[in-house]
């Protein structure tokens, strides 16, 4: 049996959203005035139990008799994943602005097509973006410059 495009997505977001719930049950759920820890993690799971059941019946209504076969982008797929947990490790040491500018030229280059010039305007914007929300606006203690930096 070959997987249509979006019966295969339909799967990996049930599967992810599901692994999300299971993993992070022990963790406190929080009121929306007083987030706990496993507030947002379980809302962004939920939404994708939602994506899934919107994928999956995408697939049911589209179904056609022999399937597409289901293409990986491999190296979107690998540069991607260790983008999100270099963002995790390089956040201390090299600041908010760089690693968010770092993270989106990466992954944006994991991809087929891109041009240069908006590529590097949208890395600059969301650095200086989620800078100013994180920093300034929200006043999470975060790095924001390169340890070595000052």
């Amino acid at each position: 049996m070959r997987l249509s495009q979006p019966l295969a997505s339909a799967i990996f977001f049930f599967a992810f959203g599901a692994l999300v719930l299971v993993t992070g049950r022990s963790l406190d759920m929080g009121t929306t005035a007083e987030m706990g820890t496993g507030y947002v993690p379980r809302l962004l799971a939920w939404g994708c139990l939602v994506v899934g059941a919107l994928l999956a019946a995408r697939a049911w209504w589209e179904r056609r008799a022999p399937g597409e076969p289901v293409a990986f982008a491999l190296r979107a797929l690998v540069l991607v994943t260790a983008m999100v947990v270099a963002f995790g490790l390089l956040l201390p040491w090299l600041g908010l602005p760089v690693t968010v500018a770092l993270t989106i030229v990466t992954t944006a280059v994991s991809g087929e097509r891109y041009r240069w010039t908006p590529l590097l305007l949208i890395a600059l914007g969301m650095a200086v973006l989620t800078t100013l929300l994180f920093s300034t606006a929200l006043d999470l203690q975060i790095q924001v410059w390169p340890k070595w930096g000052g």
